[in-house]
């Protein structure tokens, strides 16, 4: 049987999507359109996916976003059948950024 989780996405990985929209919409109009519905949809597929992804930091997974350079760092609680996502980042920043905030 499958589990569905429910998928929390906190504050700073909402303003990392920002900035994203932000930076592809002055490149290119709708660009930043585009960047946003594969931000969004991404996590929405964590819901039944979560757990296909591989553990890359102590407890953290990462899923690429469709036709964007950005990875999105979640945890998944099986107990409570919920992913967080964290965070929304570039995989072209500084591999030293604090991803979990």
């Amino acid at each position: 049987m499958k589990h569905f989780f429910k998928v929390i996405i906190n504050e700073h990985a909402a303003q990392d999507i920002q900035k994203g929209v932000d930076f592809y919409n002055e490149k290119q109009d709708s660009l930043g359109t585009r960047f946003y519905t594969s931000s969004k949809a991404t996590p929405k597929s964590l819901n039944k996916d979560a757990l296909l992804y591989q553990i890359k930091y102590s407890s953290i997974r990462c899923v690429k976003v469709n036709n964007f350079p950005y990875l999105i760092h979640y945890s998944v609680n099986q107990k409570s059948n919920t992913v967080r996502v964290y965070s929304v980042i570039p995989t072209r920043k500084d591999p030293h950024t604090n991803w979990v905030r």
